[in-house]
């Protein structure tokens, strides 16, 4: 990715260009700092030509997010396009960033609330196994848990969560998603994501978190 920086009458600018994932938290340390302060500082983040953002990159957006908030500092992000506009869609990051253009997404009206857990049979290898359905966002993090936690005390190689019946994840989804994987392996098991469909799919896809996805 390449970064560049402009001062304006009122504080800075970036310009984000190729793809932000994980190599490139260096380079995207200026926008931290200028999160950090001083207060009341407008910080513009251009994505216009950016072309792609996986899950880590999200955390960076979000993390810059967080530090502006505590330090007053108005962060501003400008013009996602293609695949990133569509992964901040389907994340509903524009619900928790500040979009100067925000992105047209399903009215909140139309969208089931509540997420759904049934436990399945096991695996052959004797890995736990359960369906989750409706929507996985932050207010569901409390059941979210409590089902993760259920299959842990199971045990066994693998834990295997079946989405075809998950309707919607957002951000805060794909956090917990990946919190339970690093929950999993502190338990010497694998976190295994089985038969995402829709615009679930899509995310994992546009995050670079497909790879958890069982063939």
């Amino acid at each position: 990715m390449e970064i560049r920086t402009f001062a304006q009458t009122d504080g800075i600018r970036f310009t984000l260009q190729g793809s932000l994932s994980f190599r490139d938290k260096d380079a995207f340390s200026p926008i931290l700092r200028a999160a950090n302060g001083p207060s009341g500082q407008v910080v513009t983040v251009d994505l216009s030509a950016l072309e792609s953002v996986d899950s880590f990159g999200i955390g960076l957006f979000l993390l810059a997010n967080e530090q502006a908030a505590a330090a007053g500092v108005h962060l501003h992000l400008a013009n996602p396009r293609g695949n990133v506009a569509r992964v901040f869609d389907l994340a509903n990051l524009d619900a928790v960033l500040h979009l100067t253009k925000p992105i047209a997404h399903q009215p909140t009206s139309a969208r089931r609330r509540g997420i759904g857990f049934c436990r399945l049979p096991d695996a052959a290898d004797g890995s736990p196994c359960a369906g989750i359905s409706g929507r996985l966002v932050f207010a569901e993090h409390g059941d979210f848990q409590e089902i993760i936690e259920s299959m842990l005390n199971v045990g066994g190689p693998r834990m295997v969560l079946d989405l075809h019946e998950l309707e919607f994840m957002d951000s805060a989804g794909l956090s917990m998603i990946m919190i339970a994987r690093e929950e999993a392996e502190a338990r010497d098991m694998v976190l295994v994501l089985r038969n995402p469909r829709g615009p679930v799919a899509q995310l994992l896809t546009l995050s670079s978190l497909d790879f958890m996805v069982e063939g």
